[in-house]
């Protein structure tokens, strides 16, 4: 799953959220989870300063972190449950 704007999160939370309780408790994994969290709420936070001018292509490197952070941990949530 990917993001383009913060507000595509809440989405792709919820699905990372479920994922993550298919596969009982890992607080690697849940800690991913979280610094993601914590990566949106920073882009968020920008983009209220980009959203003024209508530049969002300044923060095209931030959802690239973030879109690959998401893939990574999808990879990892994947090999832990085929490990189960």
């Amino acid at each position: 799953m990917k993001i383009e704007r913060a507000l595509d999160w809440n989405k792709v939370s919820d699905d990372i959220r479920s994922q993550l309780g298919t596969i009982g408790y890992n607080p690697d994994l849940r800690k991913m989870f979280s610094n993601i969290d914590k990566m949106v709420s920073e882009l968020s936070k920008l983009e209220v300063t980009f959203r003024r001018s209508g530049k969002y292509s300044f923060l095209d490197d931030k959802v690239l972190q973030i879109n690959n952070a998401i893939n990574h941990l999808e990879k990892l949530i994947l090999i832990a449950n085929l490990m189960k």
